[in-house]
């Protein structure tokens, strides 16, 4: 397992959290050594919390009330307002295929669920209340 050191940018400069441990990873390779560094933005995964509010109240609304099976809905809803990638066919075509909602972080869920409800109150009629409506 490839260790990671936390930092922050400040003015384009990587300033490490914990540099000593760093440092002391950094020797524990040969000199010369050739090496890969990256930088991520940190991101949070969906909470489960919202888990729950999506799978228990978006995707459970508009099942009942299309008749379809919760999955169905899913992929339905993950096919209209998921972000997407693009693979390449043997053509030159691209094929758009929807990024997984288990890859979203909590923003992209956010506003995932968010066109999810405000499409079934456009398209279907449905009122799905906002997480904090619940039980009110």
């Amino acid at each position: 397992m490839t260790p990671t050191f936390p930092a922050t940018i400040h003015s384009g400069k990587v300033v490490l959290d914990k540099p000593d441990l760093f440092n002391k990873y950094l020797h524990s390779f040969p000199t010369g050594k050739r090496v890969e560094v990256s930088v991520e933005k940190i991101t949070h995964s969906r909470t489960n919390s919202q888990n729950r509010y999506y799978w228990g109240v978006v995707v459970k609304e508009i099942a009942q009330h299309t008749g379809r099976d919760p999955e169905q809905v899913h992929e339905l809803l993950k096919h209209k307002f998921s972000p997407r990638f693009h693979l390449f066919s043997q053509t030159p075509e691209y094929v758009a295929v929807p990024t997984s909602t288990t890859r979203l972080d909590t923003l992209q869920f956010v506003e995932f669920t968010e066109k999810a409800r405000v499409w079934a109150n456009e398209f279907l009629g449905l009122q799905i209340p906002l997480p904090g409506d619940i039980g009110k």
